[in-house]
């Protein structure tokens, strides 16, 4: 799945995948990334992937965000 302008969703599917993001953001943006609104560009998204990924996490296809 492509983006739509480089930018990608990332919204958890599960507790533990809520639990990483709240391990790696400030609780300031919690809510923002819990409610699957935070965008992120390609670069950035890769690492988030790489890293949740190294953690043991399944990560599903990117989210498309319409501009």
């Amino acid at each position: 799945m492509q983006p739509v302008d480089g930018l990608y969703a990332i919204r958890p599917a599960s507790a533990l995948g809520a639990f990483w993001l709240q391990a790696h953001f400030p609780a300031s943006e919690w809510d923002v990334l819990l409610g699957g609104q935070a965008v992120f560009n390609a670069d950035c998204f890769a690492a988030i992937v790489d890293d949740a990924r190294g953690a043991g996490l399944a990560v599903d296809l990117p989210i498309q965000v319409p501009s």
